[in-house]
């Protein structure tokens, strides 16, 4: 098997920044953040620290590479390809890891609808910017 890892970075940063504006805007208390912590999952604080918010960099980076990476070697084009990817990407590798481990630490089911809209979002959102975006 042979990968070709010329995906457009600038696309994969672009897509990574978007992602995490997702995320600020999903989980802030205005919008859903607040259902969030109604489950009884704390909130997160409102200035996250220096590691967090390199975690969430990087792992926003990780996921936009592996996206692009999965859409150039499959042959993805079109903004369909990239949102079916996104859904693809979410049903196998983040929904059923999320539901698992919520069933395991028996966290609210509700919790778990909120926090995997999100993912899926983010998914199709970076399927689609990396597809189209070469």
């Amino acid at each position: 098997m042979s990968v070709d890892f010329g995906v457009n970075y600038v696309a994969v940063v672009v897509a990574a920044i978007v992602a995490i504006v997702i995320g600020f805007v999903w989980f802030s208390p205005q919008a859903l953040g607040g259902r969030w912590t109604a489950y009884g999952v704390p909130a997160a604080p409102a200035r996250p620290g220096g590691s967090a918010v390199a975690v969430g960099v990087i792992s926003a980076l990780l996921n936009s590479w592996v996206i692009a990476l999965l859409s150039l070697n499959l042959g993805g084009a079109t903004i369909g390809d990239g949102v079916v990817l996104g859904i693809l990407v979410w049903v196998g590798f983040i929904a059923t890891v999320t539901a698992a481990e919520f069933a395991f630490l028996r966290r609210p089911w509700g919790a778990w609808v909120v926090n995997n809209v999100h993912h899926l979002i983010v998914q199709v959102v970076l399927g689609a910017i990396v597809t189209v975006w070469r």
